[in-house]
This record gives structure tokens, sequence and C-alpha cells, in this order.
């Protein structure tokens, strides 16, 4: 659900406090709103009203300034961002209102008189260009094929040629293996039951009467996993004729297969290089310093993407057509050169700074100097995650330096969040903090249960996710909103053992937001009733929506936190250093842990079985720096070292491990100490309270 509630009490609101959005501001958010300046920066932190102080600043523009609302223009980055922020504007002042509210793209091309947008259609175009591309010439399909693999080391680890998602390492190579042949194969995936476990399978039943199943407990199987030579082997066994398609049918098939995944990589990184001015060359060049064993490879994919970026280029200026970020290369260029500009504004307003491009800022740059408008920008260094797509942080923290020339700049700060609790508040911030480049803040969280609300699930192995977290939901209550969270999609597969708690219920599981179902299962019937949906998010996806129970799968597995995943192409646009190893990786953590409410859940992989350890330096860090406001988890099962819950006996509760009956591993439940020992579960939240001293934990 969207983020943004901001109501204040009447303690933190100065007298003549403006009421927005049904909420009154409190005094930095006044400050902001009031502050003339004609060139403002406004740093937020999560939770803390930087739509509402937007809005609020328009409001004050109009009623306070004599601003005309026709030449006032929000801007956002995403078609997404820019229709919550059309309807925070509507609700504030009426539709119809007349400020412009749009993309910086939209900007463009209204400055570009509509020139015809390439827009969805190009991934599209990029796709028909590489398979003429990879049909025709050899090098370039053994260059598909290398920018292919290294899409499967970054993004895409479980995806098969054949374009299907298989768990199992040993079985993909199997099923490249029969892809390389023309075969294609389905896949089962392994089940662990409360009574049964079977392992995954691919099976082949085609035309030419070969049926025949390959599962993944096979030794052979096993083999393939560690060495992919010994995959012609098990395919040949089934009665395969191993004969390979030529590199050219292979590259052009395997596209085809997975849709626009390769064309969309591709165009994001011709993207990506408008966005930061990289030129091939500039590539090349960077490649050339790269002292690694990826650089033969590195420079296959520079060739590849010049011939791609040329054909598209070539493609475009033909049909004058323009992509996103012609559009604003473009029309700063014809304002720049005392073109018209559009529509003349007296107040421009940027919503989530942190992420813009420089190109973008170069726009806004040119339309200042033919207008001189007051520039109004909130955003959050803690959570610019995007330099993927272009977004440079560096903009945001060179501001006063970039906008020197306009005169006076405020530089002011929203600190006070009205999202999460002040324990998960201090604890977030004391982690993205120790970057030394970021703006520094003090962020004030709302006041909290009386027990800690955040609570370690300590696992060791991707099966004891699923339950680590079910174990906690059968005490949320079901009207809560909840998220589960990874780094990236691939963490989505850890709920999906087959017959399990969790099943898909809607939403492309390749995207960064898929609907689940939670069900629990019913010992009569035999039957998993449903019981709640919930929803899963990779942290980008995440970033600017809220729910009142978070869980973050925060081991370090299926390139988690930090996900450190080489990528040797991304290395290349490496640009200034922020003094500490993984800084945007800490604010991908940082913007996951603090989408809670209510309540945060880490799920934290650890190969010793100790709740205080972890196999991620993330959650190291976490520990160690927050041991005293973490609630434990409960121990682990001596027995199959999987988690456990507590459970009730005539005579006393128990710790039980939540594979039972399949494991019917126990441990002694300790109690707990002073005024908490006559109750289990902390009365405001519904959670088992564990205490600090619990022997447990040692």
């Amino acid at each position: 659900m969207p983020a943004g509630r901001s109501g204040t009490s009447k303690t933190d609101a100065p007298a003549d406090a403006m009421t927005v959005r049904g909420h009154v501001l409190d005094r930095q958010q006044t400050s902001a709103v009031k502050d003339r300046s004609p060139t403002q920066l406004v740093i937020a932190g999560a939770g803390t009203g930087k739509t509402t102080t937007l809005i609020g600043k328009v409001k004050h523009l109009v009623e306070r300034d004599g601003v005309d609302p026709k030449r006032i223009l929000l801007i956002s980055l995403t078609n997404n961002s820019v229709a919550d922020l059309r309807k925070a504007v509507d609700a504030e002042f009426g539709t119809g209102f007349p400020a412009d509210v749009m993309t910086i793209h939209a900007l463009g091309n209204r400055i570009l008189r509509k020139k015809p947008c390439i827009g969805s259609q190009k991934a599209k175009l990029i796709g028909r260009l590489c398979d003429e591309l990879v049909q025709t010439d050899r090098r370039s399909a053994e260059a598909m094929m290398t920018y292919i693999e290294g899409l499967r080391r970054t993004s895409y680890s479980y995806l098969s040629y054949n374009g299907k998602s298989i768990g199992n390492r040993g079985l993909r190579t199997v099923a490249d293996a029969l892809f390389r042949c023309g075969i294609d194969c389905d896949y089962t995936r392994p089940i662990y039951s409360e009574t049964d476990s079977k392992p995954g399978f691919i099976s082949v039943d085609d035309k030419k009467g070969l049926s025949f199943r390959i599962y993944a407990d096979d030794p052979a199987v096993s083999a393939a996993s560690k060495d992919p030579e010994e995959a012609w082997s098990v395919i040949r066994a089934k009665g395969v004729k191993a004969k390979p398609v030529n590199v050219n049918d292979l590259a052009s098939n395997v596209m085809q297969a997975w849709g626009d995944k390769v064309p969309e990589s591709l165009g994001s990184l011709i993207s990506r290089c408008k966005c930061t001015g990289m030129s091939i060359k500039a590539l090349l060049r960077a490649n050339g310093r790269n002292d690694t064993a990826a650089r033969p490879d590195a420079e296959a994919k520079i060739r590849l993407l010049d011939r791609v970026w040329d054909m598209y280029s070539m493609t475009c200026a033909e049909g004058d057509l323009a992509d996103y970020e012609d559009m604003v290369i473009q029309s700063a260029g014809i304002v720049r050169r005392g073109g018209f500009p559009g529509k003349r504004y007296d107040a421009v307003l940027i919503d989530e700074y942190q992420d813009v491009s420089r190109i973008l800022v170069d726009l806004v740059m040119a339309l200042r100097g033919a207008m001189g408008f007051r520039l109004f920008c909130v955003g959050d260094d803690w959570q610019s995650i995007y330099s993927f797509s272009g977004g440079d942080i560096w903009q945001m923290f060179d501001f006063e330096r970039i906008w020197k020339d306009w005169g006076p700049i405020k530089v002011s700060r929203i600190e006070k969040t009205y999202r999460s609790p002040r324990q998960i508040v201090d604890m977030t911030g004391r982690f993205v903090s120790k970057n030394p480049s970021q703006l520094k803040k003090s962020i004030k969280g709302i006041p909290g249960p009386r027990t800690p609300p955040v609570q370690l699930l300590t696992v060791s192995c991707d099966k004891e996710v699923a339950k680590a977290i079910a174990n906690r939901l059968e005490y949320v209550e079901k009207d809560a909103s909840v998220f589960i969270i990874g780094r990236t999609r691939r963490d989505l597969y850890v709920l999906g053992y087959g017959d399990g708690p969790f099943a898909f219920s809607s939403g492309d599981r390749d995207s960064g937001s898929v609907d689940l179902v939670y069900r629990e299962y019913d010992e009569t019937t035999k039957e998993w009733t449903p019981v709640r949906t919930l929803r899963y998010l990779t942290a980008h996806s995440s970033k600017g929506l809220e729910a009142d129970y978070v869980f973050v799968i925060a081991d370090r597995e299926r390139g988690g936190f930090p996900n450190d995943v080489e990528d040797d192409m991304s290395v290349l646009f490496a640009g200034r250093g922020e003094g500490i190893e993984h800084a945007e990786e800490r604010r991908v953590f940082y913007v996951a842990m603090t989408r809670a409410r209510k309540r945060l859940f880490l799920v934290n992989r650890t190969s010793d079985g100790t709740a205080l350890s972890s196999d991620s330096p993330f959650m190291g860090e976490i520990i160690a720096d927050n041991e005293g406001m973490l609630e434990k988890s409960t121990p682990v099962c001596p027995l199959c070292s999987g988690p456990m819950m507590i459970r009730d006996s005539p005579r006393r509760p128990f710790y039980g491990c939540v594979n039972y009956p399949v494991c019917k591993g126990t441990r002694p439940f300790k109690g707990l100490r002073g005024d908490a020992a006559s109750h289990l579960y902390d009365e405001t939240r519904g959670f088992h309270a564990y205490s600090e001293s619990d022997s447990d934990f040692a």
C-alpha cells in the first residue's frame, strides 16, 4: 500500500502551521514550505511525508505567494509516481487543478513538439534487430551467448536456455544441453510437504518419440551441476542424439524463449550510456582499466552493444522516433540553442531528487536559464538505489555547487517519520549512516511497542525460510497488511517449495511484485487451507510502499544482501566512490527494512545455528550494533537445525520443531523473567516476548 501518511501532533506544529492532505504540517515541514529561497533542497527520511511537503509547497506558492497554478510544474521520475502525485494534487485542490504534473521525459517530448516515441516498443525493436544480427553474423551470435550467460550470472540464474525457471543447477545444465539439440523439456518442482519429500525433475515428451524423466537426485545430474560437459552423458543415456544446433540458431532460439528479457537488458544498457554520457569508446577505455579475468567477455559484450546501438539509432533516425532519453537530451539541446522551450513556469518542484540522472538536471538547468523559475527539490539520499538505470546520487550530493549561480540556496530537512517505530528507525538509521558521503540527518520514529519490534528469524538453509515466516504469520492479525521482501526475484522461489505454506496467487513470477496466498495445513482434511493474501516484493519494487508487518529475506544466498555478484558491464560505469564498500547495496537494504509500520522480521541465515551470528555481513552489522534491542528468534532444532515454535502442553510450554511430525525435535522452554513471566505473548502485538538472558540463545 502507498506510503505518505504524515499526521503530526499539535506539540510538533507551529501556531501558524498549514493543513495539507488532512494533516497539520510539523515544524520542519512548515519551515521548508514557507521558505522563499529561489533554490531549495529538502532532505527527507523514509516515511517523513515527502509528498505532503511537496503538496504543501504548491499550496503555499498559490495561496501565500500568488503564483498562478498554471505556471507550476511538478516533476516525478516514473509514470506510476506521476500518477500518485497527480492523485495527491487533485485530492488537495480538486480535479482540474491546472498545475502540470509529468515526467521529465514527457516535458522533453512537449519541447520536441510531441515527436513519435518508441516507448514500450523499444524492446521489440531491439529484439528484432538482435535477431537479424545473430542470424547473419557468427561473431555477434557468440557475443550474444556470452551476454546471455552474463545475465544468468547476475539476474536470471534459475533460467534455462528454454526460458523456464529450474532451481536445481544440475537439471538446468541438462535442460540447456537438450535445448542446444533442439529439444524442449518441462520442469516439475520438488515437493517438501508435511509428510513427504519428492525431488524435482525435468521431462521430455516430444513428437519424435522421445519420452523420459531425469530426476535431481540422480548422481549424474549432480555431476553435471559441477561440470556442464557431464550433461551430454546424461542425455545420451536417454537416447538423445547429442548434435547441437549452430550458434546462430542457438542465440536466436534462446532470445525467443526468453521473451523480452535480452532486448530489455540491452535497451537498459543503451539508456544507461545515454544517461551517464558513456560512449562505446569510453566503455572500452574503462574495460582496459578493469583488471579482471572477465575483461575479454566484457569486450565482446561492448562490441555487441556497439552493433545493436548503431542499428537502433539508425532505425530511430529513419523513422523520426525518440526514446525516453532522446526526449531529454534533444530537448535540452533545443533550449540551449535558443529554441522554443514550450510553456513557461514560475516554479518547478522535483520529487525523488536522489534518483535524478545527469541529463535530467541538464534539461532543468537549460529551462531555468530560459525561464528563471524557483526550484524546489525533495529527496532522500538514503534511498538512492537506481544507479543501474542512470540515477546519479552525486547530483544530490553536489546540489549547492550545481545550482550556485541561481542565487541563495536553502537546504533543509524533514526528519520525523510517521511510519515506523522508534526502534526500527534507530536501527536502520545507524546502519545506513555509516556511509561517509551521506547527507547527515537524525530521523525520529513514532513511539514503539513495549517489546522490541524487530525480530530475527534464524534459518540454516533455503527450505527453512518458508517455515520460519509461516511460523510468525500464525500470530499476525488477519486484517493486517504483510510484505515479504527479498533482494531479487530469485528469493521468491524459496517460498514455493511445492506443497507448502505459500502458493502463487497473481502476477508475473519474473516481476518484482507477486501476490501470494499463505495457507495452513489442516491435519483433519490433510489439505492446505487459505488463510490470507500477502505480497512478495523485491527491495527495489518495495520503494514507496509500506505494510504493517514486513519480512525481509536478509541472507546472502541467491545474490542477496549485499548483492555482490560481479556484473562486468556495471563495473565499467563506476563513478565517484562514496568511501564505503557496497554503498548502494546498503541503501537497498535500508529501503527494504523501512517499509514496516508495526513490526520487522529479519530472516537471518547462519551456518552455526545460533541466533546471534549471520552469514551476511549486513546482518552481522545489524546484530553487532543492535543486540540489545533485537528480539531473538526461537532456538534451532537439535535434530534438523530448522526453526522451532512454542507449543503448549498440559504441563508447560516447550519449543517444538516446525517440521513436526517429520522431525520431532524439542527443546525446553525456559520462561521469561520478572513481570513478563506470567504470560507468553506480548500484550500489544500477540508475539512471544523473548528474554535477552534466555539461555537458549547463548
